[in-house]
């Protein structure tokens, strides 16, 4: 590398932040500076400088000086630092110092006049970089600032905009609630009614037969002079008791009619309780109400699928397993039935069983996104890829909104990459 000696002769001894690099393995010349007479012959050493550690020389000019080393001392020939100078051309690709010494050589002082204003100017376009550098670092972390604060906002609002839909929505629910407990109570009192019509009628035809006993014993003494009339009256009192027969029988129906859609209007709504249970994680009260459910009504396919999701949840799959199959046999097109035991069987690695069990699903249902979701990760765990993609792609097909689906091809397609 070149030797710089007029920065060294010129600049080292007054200007402490001059940018050089020396080199520590290269004993010091014959030309170099000799070192100064004293104690222990110690090298050299800049009077104008004072002892500072390496950081906080750095730390002092590094807002407005983009500059690597700094000179302490001078101890033998010195290293020229190219592009890394400040008095390098980038245009001229030369040093601004030898362009000056070989252009004004002949001017004698002139020339350590023009390069003490070439070195000023060089000096002074660094600082002004370095500044320039350290207010365009300040402003992109006031933007940065500026850019947390605005997202830190907008999650706070998405964050209570939430809340506001969750409380709308519970609202409904109880509303919901509301009215169908109106309703009960209003079937329950026709039903009350109805059942006083019919004692009402009971009292009014005993009362009719009473009549008749009390008319056939003041007629006694007339029966066998009006043996056909008797005949005919014995007649309409047969017809007549067949009529109340067929009167209480139907009455009686009716009752258990009525008193079966109770049970099976109660029974529903202890389900409805059980599903909401079920959403907020109480799977324990979730599982005694549709216990409950199905004790007033056996035949509700609707709760054994729900107690059946519910043992799912909390990784009893036996008991999973026997709930779907009951409401598969009360209900054999139920397709989430299906779909449900095919999870199941997914859960316990069973996923030949699965599959089986997603394609009923599909067979049943018009809408069989979540089916063809489940199908395609069976096959995906049996290493079917291709069948896999495919499955995922017609859930995708049936519903574009379906993120499982969309989520699955992503990540298998970043597998096969």
């Amino acid at each position: 590398m070149k030797i710089c000696p007029l920065i060294t002769q010129a600049s080292i001894l007054d200007d402490k932040e001059l940018l050089v690099r020396e080199l520590d393995d290269v004993e010091p010349s014959a030309g170099g500076a000799q070192a100064a007479p004293g104690k222990d012959d110690e090298i050299f050493i800049n009077p104008a400088s004072k002892p500072r550690s390496e950081e906080s020389l750095i730390d002092e000019i590094a807002p407005v000086v983009p500059i690597r080393f700094l000179a302490k001392s001078y101890r033998g020939r010195v290293e020229c630092l190219g592009e890394l100078c400040r008095f390098h051309d980038d245009e001229l690709r030369a040093c601004r110092i030898e362009r000056l010494i070989a252009g004004e050589a002949a001017s004698g002082k002139d020339a350590m006049a023009g390069i003490r204003v070439e070195l000023d100017k060089a000096w002074e376009s660094q600082r002004k970089s370095g500044s320039e550098l350290f207010e365009l670092m300040k402003e992109m972390r006031e933007r940065n600032e500026m850019s947390v604060m605005e997202l830190k906002t907008g999650v706070e609002r998405k964050i209570d905009d939430l809340a506001s839909f969750m409380r709308a929505s519970s609202e409904e629910k109880q509303k919901a609630i509301d009215a169908i407990s109106l309703t009960l109570d209003a079937k329950t009192d026709e039903i009350e009614r109805k059942i006083d019509a019919g004692e009402q009628e009971f009292r009014t035809f005993r009362d009719e037969v009473s009549g008749w006993k009390s008319a056939l014993a003041k007629n006694l003494e007339t029966i066998e002079t009006g043996l056909g009339e008797h005949r005919k009256l014995v007649r309409e009192l047969s017809d007549n008791h067949t009529g109340i027969m067929n009167l209480v029988e139907g009455q009686k129906k009716s009752i258990e009619v009525e008193e079966k859609k109770r049970r099976s209007t109660e029974a529903r709504m202890i389900n409805n309780g059980g599903v909401m249970a079920y959403h907020n994680g109480q799977y324990e009260k979730a599982l005694e109400l549709f216990k409950k459910a199905i004790d007033l009504d056996p035949a509700m396919t609707e709760a054994y699928n729900n107690l059946g999701l519910t043992y799912t949840e909390i990784n009893e799959e036996e008991k999973a397993t026997e709930a779907f199959k009951t409401a598969i046999s009360l209900s054999p097109e139920l397709a989430a039935a299906y779909n449900n035991l095919g999870y199941v069987f997914y859960r316990l690695g069973s996923y030949r069983e699965a599959i089986e069990m997603y394609n009923e699903a599909i067979g049943r249902s018009n809408d069989s996104s979540s089916a063809y979701t489940n199908l395609g990760n069976a096959y995906y765990k049996l290493e079917k890829i291709e069948d896999a993609i495919d499955a995922w792609k017609k859930a995708l097909a049936l519903d574009p909104a379906n993120e499982k689906a969309r989520r699955n091809l992503k990540r298998f397609h970043a597998e096969v990459k």
